[in-house]
């Protein structure tokens, strides 16, 4: 009888030392979740733009033209040109080159004006890729208007990987502007930043 109560005791003991063993591991797995929030909290509230510049010089002298012709006899084009060219980037905190801008411009002029798309492409050192597409119209076919052209407002995200991206799958409120002969592209996060 004897050796059953301590063999009850020593079985209630391992019951209780166990059940305390699993509150105390979800206490620090809750706490660990707790403490991952408050860091996810505190990196959406980091929104530092990003910014970065080209020189309009450069991105002009790098151009090819790729030929263009109308393919009907009865085609409202009157004149049309496909540009494509790329230059660095640079940190527009420090100068220093980080990347590559490369576009292409295909410009189609007809009684109504100058139509142009624009296929943007831009990768940086620290992993950011992005692309994105601009429809303008221009007042010339200059080159100068033509590179001016990518000025534009939009959303983007970083939908390709290559090695290491730490910026995958993040959306940017992306704004590109001209001043004093460069381009300018600014990105703040939106949404969740992970």
């Amino acid at each position: 009888m004897f050796i059953k109560q301590n063999t009850s005791v020593r079985y209630m003991t391992l019951v209780l030392l166990l059940s305390f063993g699993f509150i105390c591991l979800s206490h620090s797995l809750y706490g660990h979740q707790t403490a991952k929030s408050k860091e996810v909290s505190q990196a959406q509230l980091n929104r530092q733009p990003l910014t970065y510049y080209l020189y309009v010089e450069d991105f002009a002298e790098s151009f090819i033209e790729i030929p263009t012709s109308n393919v009907s006899g009865s085609s409202p084009t009157i004149s049309s040109k496909y540009l494509a060219g790329r230059a660095a980037i640079y940190n527009a905190n420090n100068n220093e080159k980080v990347g590559t801008c490369s576009a292409s411009f295909l410009c189609m002029q007809n009684a109504d004006g100058i139509y142009t798309d624009i296929s943007n492409y831009l990768t940086v050192d620290n992993g950011l890729i992005v692309s994105w597409f601009t429809p303008t119209t221009l007042i010339n076919l200059e080159l100068d208007s033509i590179v001016n052209s990518m000025v534009t407002e939009c959303i983007v995200t970083a939908s390709t990987k290559v090695g290491v991206n730490p910026f995958y799958q993040q959306t940017f409120s992306l704004i590109v502007s001209s001043e004093d002969g460069k381009i300018y592209f600014q990105f703040t996060r939106t949404g969740t930043i992970f």
